[in-house]
C-alpha cells in the first residue's frame, strides 16, 4: 500500500479551455490501465484510449505518480482538481496542464508519511512562478494554525518528556515563540483533562 500524497490543484483561464479540460478529465480515467496514458489523453497528446505501456519509454512516475484518485469541480473560468496520488505529488501533470490549456495554475500538496508539504505556481507557459517545500509540520503551520496544534498534540501524547522537548524545539525553528507557547499550553491543558 503506497503512502498517499494529497493534491489540491487550482487552474484558471479561458472558459472554453477550462470546459475542454473538464470534459477530458471526467469519466476517462477508468479507460486507462496506466497513469501516463491517461495524462497523455488529458493533455491532448493522444486522442485515443489505446495506450500501450510497453511502447512508453518514460518513467511510470513521469507525471508525478503511478495513480491518481481525484475529484473535479468547475466554477466558470476555474477548475479544481483534488485527490490522492501515490508517493509523490502530481507536479509535472499540473505544469503540463497549464502549458496545454494556457492556464495559470497552482498545486498544493502534503504527505505526512514522507514528511513534506508545499506548493508550486505555474504560468500559462508551464513555467514556475513560485515554489516552496517544507517538512509536513511546517507546511501545516503555515496553512492552518489550529490544524497544526491538533496534529502535533495527537503526535505528542505517546512521547517521553525528552522526546517532547525535542519536538517542541523542532517546532520553534519555524513557528513563532508565541505559537510554540500556545501549543505547549494547549497540550498541557489536555494532559490535565485526561488525568481527571
Amino acid at each position: 500500500m503506497p503512502d498517499y500524497c494529497c493534491n489540491y490543484i487550482s487552474l484558471e483561464g479561458d472558459v472554453k479551455q477550462v470546459k475542454e479540460l473538464a470534459e477530458r478529465l471526467t469519466d476517462t480515467y477508468d479507460k486507462f490501465n496506466y497513469l501516463n496514458g491517461w495524462c497523455d489523453y488529458v493533455l491532448k497528446i493522444r486522442d485515443d484510449f489505446n495506450y500501450i505501456k510497453d511502447e512508453d519509454k518514460r518513467d511510470s512516475y513521469h507525471y508525478g505518480s503511478r495513480l491518481f484518485d481525484f475529484d473535479v469541480d468547475v466554477e466558470g473560468d476555474s477548475i479544481y482538481i483534488s485527490g490522492d496520488s501515490a508517493w509523490s505529488p502530481m507536479l509535472e501533470f499540473t505544469r503540463a496542464l497549464c502549458e496545454a490549456y494556457n492556464l495559470i495554475g497552482r498545486i498544493e500538496y502534503e504527505d505526512r508519511a514522507s514528511d513534506l508539504g508545499g506548493y508550486v505556481s505555474y504560468n500559462k507557459l508551464g513555467g514556475i512562478d513560485a515554489n516552496e517545500e517544507f517538512c509536513f509540520n511546517e507546511w501545516i503551520y503555515r496553512e492552518d494554525l489550529d490544524r497544526w496544534i491538533e496534529e502535533l498534540i495527537q503526535d505528542f501524547y505517546d512521547l517521553s518528556d525528552e522526546r517532547l522537548f525535542l519536538e517542541l524545539g523542532d517546532a520553534s525553528t519555524y513557528a513563532t515563540i508565541d505559537d510554540v507557547l500556545l501549543l505547549e499550553k494547549e497540550f498541557n491543558y489536555r494532559l490535565e483533562l485526561n488525568k481527571q
